[in-house]
């Protein structure tokens, strides 16, 4: 990457100050270049406008993939700059940055310089994904501006991890993706990255959904469909609703404190995501932890039961006229402050909580009639939280006759005395999932922090009296596994057993932000650099976790899972779906 040249120069002692994005359209120093200068990131919004504006904003790559990058659009931002290091491109571009040694510039902070239809430009792929490695560093170097400037590095570190990938140079490829990920620890791309990087490093097969990350795309997702966003409505402890699972797909496209339901229902992150799932993209999915994904229960357009999803393809139209499932997620507050979840006990404020169980009231309630499936409350506990109770109150035959409920707790409130006071809900409740993470009294208390082992175990004692009777169709244990309690698994299956449990549930150790990157990883027993990943192996492997009744995200080399076709029919609820 060369160093700023004396146009660049020039421009930054004008403005006064080194601008975040500085880029110059045309050559210096011909009189008719121009610079276009974004000053902080705050700014962000009209100066990509203003781009959309240039005239060689639609032929430039390079120029593309820093705009989406900074619309926070990062698969496409590194497609497009992947796409400009293969030579794609048709405008002459150069990236710039430093100083020479003769320049001394008081403003300088570090950031590249872009510069379009000028008169340089690197002439092979290997020179150009060696300026995206530089431009990379320089903005890891620099200071300021954190929020776009990591989401820059991010998305070059996904272009070059593809770029040097598919040159067959995985140490840079690997390179790229570290230090990305030491500024976007939870990048679900770059993560993604590093986990192919691995399996490459290690000579065994690259997952086949992965390998797009680290070279190109074959399509190999382009024959699933996902119905979830056409369904889903999730709404999240801050309002945010998203239309999947938070780790697997943590865009949102609305606010419901802030936004009408009508309008984030068909926002345009909402249709943008909907297009992704059904043109193979998946671009806003968490390939490396989707558990459709990892259990091979996305189904092929053939096999897909959702009219909406089928009528989008169908149709290219990604509106829905309706919300069937709401995930209700509105509130943290919890009895307990377990270590994977949270540092300390959290219970929200009353007047926060009697806004939102006003939001319940006035903004909720209107759709109570047509939903189909009410989901309660994965983020916090259903009976520590005040909206989750109100909305418990709220609901009755006469108001919502066919809705389904959902609920997940994690057990020690859910007492007989505390069923009893919502008996609206006795005759509607689908399934219930408690969240337990622990076969024994020791392990139940560290990782259940707060919560007493007997109560608890009395709880579900109540709960299996309610399977046997009928009143709860379906009972389901999950257990998250990690370094302390991964030697349990099998004994959790066997609790469940005695707890006339439908479907037990295993799930790998996320970093919701309650652990630091080397706490995360000490805990992760998943990961294959852990001290303890081969004693995991070894419990996986054991053929209680195959029955049909298990339930687990398990993507792990010399671990069996059952068949496609098995799983997808377990998911859909028959006992067999042909293949296509």
């Amino acid at each position: 990457m060369d160093t700023l040249d004396q146009g660049f120069i020039a421009e930054v002692r004008n403005v006064g100050y080194h601008p975040f994005v500085m880029m110059r359209f045309g050559s210096y120093p011909l009189a008719s270049a121009h610079y276009f200068i974004c000053p902080t990131q705050n700014d962000a919004g009209g100066f990509v406008h203003a781009l959309n504006a240039e005239p060689v904003f639609s032929e430039s790559l390079l120029l593309r993939g820093i705009e989406r990058a900074l619309q926070q659009e990062i698969y496409d931002a590194a497609e497009l700059l992947f796409r400009w290091v293969k030579g794609e491109g048709t405008v002459a571009e150069m990236v710039y940055g430093g100083l020479d040694e003769t320049t001394d510039l008081y403003y300088h902070a570090g950031y590249p310089a872009f510069e379009f239809c000028g008169g340089s430009a690197a002439t092979s792929p290997r020179d150009r994904a060696a300026i995206l490695a530089s431009a990379q560093q320089a903005y890891i170097d620099a200071a300021g501006n954190d929020a776009l400037r990591c989401l820059l590095i991010e998305a070059l570190g996904l272009a070059l991890s593809r770029a040097f990938g598919g040159m067959g140079d995985y140490a840079a490829a690997a390179h790229a993706v570290k230090i990305g990920l030491e500024k976007r620890p939870y990048s679900i791309y770059l993560k993604s990255a590093d986990h192919a990087l691995t399996q490459q490093r290690e000579g065994t097969a690259v997952t086949p959904r992965l390998a797009k990350f680290i070279g190109e795309d074959d399509g190999h997702l382009k024959p699933f469909v996902c119905p979830e966003p056409f369904s889903r409505f999730d709404i999240g402890p801050s309002g945010d609703v998203l239309v999947c699972c938070g780790h697997w797909l943590p865009t949102s496209i609305g606010n419901f404190q802030k936004e009408s339901v009508p309008d984030i229902l068909n926002s345009p992150a909402a249709l943008k995501i909907r297009q992704s799932v059904t043109d193979g993209t998946y671009k806003y999915c968490n390939h490396l932890e989707c558990g459709a994904m990892t259990q091979g229960t996305l189904p092929r357009y053939e096999e897909l039961r959702d009219a909406r999803a089928r009528k989008a393809i169908e149709t290219g139209d990604h509106h829905v006229d309706g919300i069937e499932n709401v995930m209700f997620a509105f509130d943290q507050s919890c009895n307990l402050s377990c270590p994977s979840c949270r540092q300390e006990l959290i219970i929200e404020r009353a007047s926060k909580s009697e806004e939102k169980a006003r939001a319940v009231e006035q903004k909720l309630l209107p759709l109570l009639p047509k939903i189909k499936i009410l989901n309660l409350n994965p983020a916090g506990e259903l009976f520590a939280s005040k909206p989750s109770r109100k909305l418990l109150e709220l609901i009755n035959d006469e108001r919502c006759p066919d809705l389904l409920i959902d609920i997940i707790s994690n057990g020690t409130l859910f007492s007989e005395a505390e069923w009893n006071k919502f008996p609206g809900i006795h005759k509607k409740i689908r399934s219930i999932r408690i969240s337990v993470d622990a076969a024994h009294k020791g392990t139940f208390e560290k990782l259940r922090r707060l919560g007493q082992y007997e109560t608890f175990v009395s709880n579900m004692g109540f709960l299996s009296r309610l399977r046997s009777q009928g009143t709860i169709p379906e009972l389901k244990f999950s257990f998250t596994y990690q370094r302390d309690n991964f030697l349990e698994m099998e004994d959790f299956v066997n609790f469940c057993d005695e707890m006339n449990c439908d479907y037990v549930i295993f799930e790998r150790l996320q970093n919701l932000g309650a652990f630091s990157a080397d706490e995360y990883r000490s805990r992760a027993v998943h990961y294959r650099d852990h001290a303890l990943y081969e004693d995991f192996i070894d419990v996986i492997r054991h053929p209680i976790f195959r029955r049909i009744s298990v339930w687990h995200d398990f993507d792990y080399d010399g671990v069996t899972n059952m068949g496609r076709e098995e799983a997808l029919g377990r998911a859909l609820g028959t006992s067999y779906v042909g293949s296509a």
